[in-house]
C-alpha cells in the first residue's frame, strides 16, 4: 500500500537525493554550460520566502545579542495580502474560488489557506462539462522529471482514460532534473516549430533558467484575452488560482497574460519542529521560548554530550540553518523589504541579519549545535539524524517532509512527536515574524498558435485543474478504482502496486493543478496538526516585494552574488572568519551588482500591479 498526500512538496522544497545543500545547488548553476542565475521568476525557490519588514532599525547589539533587536514593524502582512485577490485593468485574472468544491472539515480562512479534510470527500461529483475539452488533437508538455518514468501511455490504462476524457493525446517530454536547464535554454533559442505546445518552467534553483521574462513576451502566447481580468471565468478552474500564484510566479509582465501558475502553499518553506519527549521532559511541555535568549536556554537544557543529543543542528552548506529559520527569528527581510520611504532594502543590509548571524556564532560557541553539522551530506541526512534522536529539535520543511518525519515518529517504540514549536521573536514581548512561501511551482506557457488551438488547451488544462474530491480530480491522482485504489471503510482511496507506476509517476501535476489542500489519507491527526501550524504560521506571515519581478542583473549575477554571500555566512558563524568581514561582504555585494539589481527590481516595482 502507498500513501499519498495532495501534493508533493517534500520534492518541491530541494530534498532531492545526491544534493547535498542551497550552496551545492548554486555551484551546480555556475558551473554549468549555461549562463543560469536565479531569475525573479524562479527567485522564490532559491532563498527563503522572503518578507517585507520595515526599514531596520540599529539594534546596537552587544555579547547578548537577542535583547538588543529592533524587530521590524510595518511589513505588509497576510492580512494586506489577502487583499489582492481580485482583478484589475492590468491585467491579472479575476480570483474566483470553486463554487462546487466539497465542503473541507477545516475550511480555510482565506486564499492564503488551505481546507482540511480528514477523509476524501464521498460520492466524487463531476465538476466538468460533459464535453470533453479536446477535439482529438495532441497536445505535448515539456517538464522536468522529478520521479521515475511511469508507464508508456499504450500499456498504461490510467493515462489512456484521462486522454480519453480530455479527448486529446497528451504527450510528456520529461527532462532529467540535471538536463532540464540545457533542454528549456535550447527549446527558448530554437524556432518556434521546436517548440511543445506547453513550456513549464520549474521554480526549483537547480533549474533557474534565464531571460525568461524576455522570452515570454517575444516566443509565448499572448493568453492576455482569454484570461485577464474576468475573461478567466470560461476557465473556472483556471480562475480558482489565487492572485498570488500570478503575480509572484512572473505570469502577469506589463499587463499581458503569458503563464499559467502552479499554485502551492503560502506557508513558508520551514518551521521548526521538536522531539517532543525529550523538550518536555527538559524544557516543559508544550513550552514556547519567549525570546532568542530564552531560545538558547532552551538549547542548553536539551544538549547532552554524553549521549551524543544536541538541542540543534545543521547540514552542510546550510550556515545552521541560519537563512531558513534564525533570520525570521531576529525579524529580518527573507530576500527584500520596502522601507518607510518606499526604497528596497535587501536582507543582509539590515541589523536583524547582522545579529541572526552573531547569535548564530554564539550558539556554536555555546556548545549547543550538532558539531557534526558540517559533514552531514544532505537535508535527507540532516532529517534522519533529527529522526535517530541526534538532534532535539530540527528545521524541516511544510507539507510531506514533515508528514514523512511525523508518521515515522509515530511507527518508533517508543513512539516520538515531531510537533510544531510555535514561532517566537527575538525581543521579548515583541511580534513573531514568519515568511510567506512564494505560493506557485512553476509556470506553464504556451506556444503561439491560432485563438482556437489556444483555447483547446486552455479547456484541457482547465479540466486538469478540477477541484480536490471531483471525479476528474479522482482519476488523476488515484486512477481507476479496482485497479490502482480501492476504497477503505471512510472512503479514502488506498492504491495498489500499480498504482505508483501508472498514476503517481505521470506528472499531470506538474503542468497544472488544483490549489493545495491539506489531506493525507489515514492519517486525520496529522490533517489537525497541519491545519493548526497554518494558523500559527501565517498570520505573521510577510511577503517579498520582489517576487515575479525582472531583473537583467539579478539574471546575470545574482546567482553568482548569493554563493559569495553564503560561503561568508558559513564562515562566519562556524567562527572560521571574524565577525567584521560582515558589512565588507555586504558592500561586495552591493557594488558587484547588488545595486543594480535593487534599481531594476525598484523601476519594475513601481509599475507592477497590486491589485
Amino acid at each position: 500500500m502507498a500513501l499519498r498526500s495532495s501534493d508533493d512538496r517534500s520534492v518541491e522544497t530541494g530534498l532531492y537525493p545526491g544534493i547535498a545543500s542551497r550552496r551545492q545547488f548554486l555551484r551546480t548553476l555556475t558551473g554549468g554550460a549555461l549562463a543560469v542565475s536565479a531569475l525573479p521568476l524562479l527567485s522564490a525557490a532559491c532563498g527563503p520566502a522572503a518578507s517585507t519588514p520595515a526599514a531596520a532599525t540599529p539594534g546596537g547589539a552587544t555579547s547578548t545579542v537577542a535583547t538588543n533587536v529592533a524587530p521590524a514593524t510595518t511589513a505588509p502582512t497576510l492580512a494586506a495580502a489577502r487583499t489582492a485577490t481580485s482583478s484589475s485593468a492590468s491585467g491579472l485574472p479575476t480570483y474566483s474560488p470553486y463554487a462546487n468544491k466539497p465542503n473541507p472539515d477545516f475550511p480555510s480562512k482565506g486564499p492564503q489557506f488551505e481546507d482540511g479534510y480528514l477523509n476524501y470527500p464521498a460520492n466524487p461529483v463531476k465538476s466538468q462539462p460533459a464535453t470533453p475539452p479536446g477535439s482529438g488533437s495532441t497536445i505535448l508538455a515539456t517538464l522536468v522529471g522529478l520521479y521515475p518514468p511511469p508507464t508508456p501511455v499504450d500499456q498504461n490504462p490510467a493515462w489512456q482514460a484521462v486522454n480519453k476524457a480530455l479527448n486529446v493525446d497528451f504527450r510528456f517530454d520529461v527532462v532529467p532534473l540535471a538536463d532540464y536547464v540545457a533542454k528549456v535554454g535550447t527549446l527558448m533559442a530554437g524556432g518556434a516549430n521546436d517548440l511543445p505546445d506547453i513550456l513549464c518552467f520549474f521554480s526549483a534553483p537547480t533549474t533557474a533558467v534565464p531571460n525568461v521574462p524576455a522570452y515570454l513576451q517575444h516566443s509565448a502566447a499572448d493568453l492576455t484575452p482569454y484570461l485577464a481580468g474576468d475573461a478567466i471565468k470560461d476557465y473556472p478552474s483556471l480562475a480558482a488560482i489565487p492572485t498570488y500564484a500570478w503575480r509572484n510566479s512572473g505570469a502577469v509582465i506589463n499587463g499581458h497574460v503569458y503563464g499559467v501558475p502552479l499554485e502551492r502553499w503560502s506557508a513558508g518553506g520551514s518551521q521548526l519542529l521538536k522531539n517532543t519527549q525529550m523538550w518536555d521532559a527538559h524544557v516543559g511541555e508544550g513550552y514556547v521560548p519567549k525570546s532568542a535568549d530564552d531560545f538558547k536556554r532552551v538549547l542548553q537544557e536539551l544538549t547532552q554530550p554524553d549521549r551524543n543529543v544536541w538541542g540543534f543542528g545543521g547540514f552542510q552548506g546550510a550556515a545552521y540553518n541560519l537563512s531558513s529559520f534564525f533570520v525570521q527569528v531576529f525579524g529580518a527581510p527573507n530576500n527584500w523589504m520596502l522601507d518607510s520611504s518606499g526604497k528596497l532594502v535587501k536582507d543582509i543590509e539590515t541589523d536583524q541579519y547582522k545579529q541572526a548571524v552573531g547569535y548564530v556564532r554564539e550558539l556554536v560557541s555555546a556548545g549547543v549545535m550538532d558539531p557534526d553539522s558540517d559533514t552531514i551530506s544532505s537535508q535527507t541526512a540532516y532529517r534522519d539524524t533529527f529522526l535517530a534522536g541526534k538532534l532535539a529539535s530540527a528545521v524541516q520543511a511544510f507539507g510531506n517532509n514533515w508528514f514523512d518525519v511525523w508518521s515515522k515518529g509515530q511507527k518508533a517504540s517508543p513512539r516520538v512527536d515531531y510537533l510544531l514549536v510555535d514561532p517566537f521573536p527575538a525581543q521579548p514581548g515583541a511580534a513573531p515574524v514568519t515568511y510567506l512561501g512564494a505560493g506557485y511551482n512553476s509556470l506553464a506557457t504556451l506556444k503561439a498558435a491560432s485563438p482556437e488551438r489556444i483555447q483547446e488547451i486552455l479547456r484541457v488544462m482547465n479540466w486538469l485543474a478540477a477541484p480536490f474530491g471531483s471525479q476528474e480530480d479522482l482519476l488523476l491522482t488515484d486512477g481507476l478504482a479496482g485497479t490502482h485504489y480501492n476504497l477503505d471503510a471512510n472512503g479514502n482511496p488506498v492504491t495498489t502496486p500499480a498504482w505508483n507506476a501508472d498514476v503517481n509517476n505521470v506528472p499531470w501535476r506538474y503542468v497544472i493543478q488544483h490549489p493545495q489542500v491539506i489531506y493525507f489519507p489515514g492519517a486525520p491527526d496529522f490533517v489537525k496538526l497541519e491545519y493548526n501550524a497554518e494558523q500559527s504560521l501565517l498570520p505573521p506571515g510577510v511577503a517579498d516585494p520582489s517576487l515575479g519581478l525582472p531583473s537583467p542583473t539579478n539574471d546575470a549575477k545574482g546567482t553568482k552574488l548569493n554563493l559569495g554571500v553564503l560561503d561568508t555566512l558559513g564562515d562566519l558563524v562556524a567562527g572560521r572568519r571574524p565577525l567584521s568581514d560582515y558589512d565588507p561582504m555586504v558592500k561586495d555585494w552591493q557594488s558587484n551588482g547588488g545595486e543594480q539589481i535593487r534599481a531594476e527590481f525598484q523601476q519594475q516595482l513601481a509599475s507592477r500591479p497590486h491589485s
